[in-house]
């Protein structure tokens, strides 16, 4: 475990009513491909950290082994509705279960809002909370490799929509683009990338990532 604890942000506790209405429009088709490689692959153990609302948990077979985890009240509230008896609250970097656990575990748009610390004890914990052969599936932002001016355009598109979110929220997303974004940042902290999909042409990555 971890000493540092997180507290929840009263961005989401002011927003989780709104939230999927505002941004299933953008997201929802990165929710299905990623329902869709869960299904394909069919890992044993599920977990979705920063699960928020359950959207994704509900986009799943219903018997599949699965578990949120959130650290806001008003998320989860949604999420017993969406995804109901799945979600739980908790700290992404203490987080409540025993080492070598899970099959797979999810992050979702959940990482680059976070200051680097944070980053790397959520990385620590979900090292020691996956199995050996596990994977760990993130989505988040990344930095284009060609950028055209359609990339640049939907680039200033999601720096409007993060600046929106809060100070402390844009802060973190700066640095985490300034420090290379997804594969940069995940690949630094030791982990091996082996399959990506490209979202909003390169702008946010759907990766699968093993123990290095």
């Amino acid at each position: 475990m971890n000493e540092t604890i997180q507290t929840p942000s009263k961005d989401y506790e002011n927003t989780s009513k709104y939230y999927d209405y505002f941004l299933n429009p953008f997201i929802n088709h990165i929710r299905k491909a990623v329902a869709n490689w869960i299904i394909k692959n069919q890992p044993e153990n599920i977990l979705d950290i920063g699960c928020g609302t359950g959207k994704q948990i509900s986009l799943l077979p219903s018997d599949m082994n699965i578990i949120g985890i959130d650290l806001s009240s008003a998320m989860l509230k949604i999420a017993e509705k969406q995804a109901p008896g799945k979600c739980i609250q908790g700290d992404a970097v203490n987080l409540p279960f025993e080492d070598d656990k899970f099959d797979l575990i999810i992050s979702q748009f959940a990482l680059h809002e976070k200051d680097m610390d944070t980053i790397k004890a959520e990385l620590k914990e979900v090292n020691r909370i996956l199995k050996p052969n596990g994977k760990f599936l993130i989505v988040d932002f990344d930095h284009p490799h060609k950028l055209t001016y359609y990339a640049k355009f939907l680039r200033w598109g999601i720096r409007m929509v993060e600046k929106k979110a809060g100070d402390e929220h844009f802060a973190n997303y700066k640095i985490w683009m300034n420090n290379g974004g997804l594969k940069k940042v995940i690949s630094e902290a030791s982990w091996k990338n082996i399959e990506t999909q490209l979202f909003y042409r390169g702008n946010v990555l759907l990766t699968i990532w093993k123990q290095a």
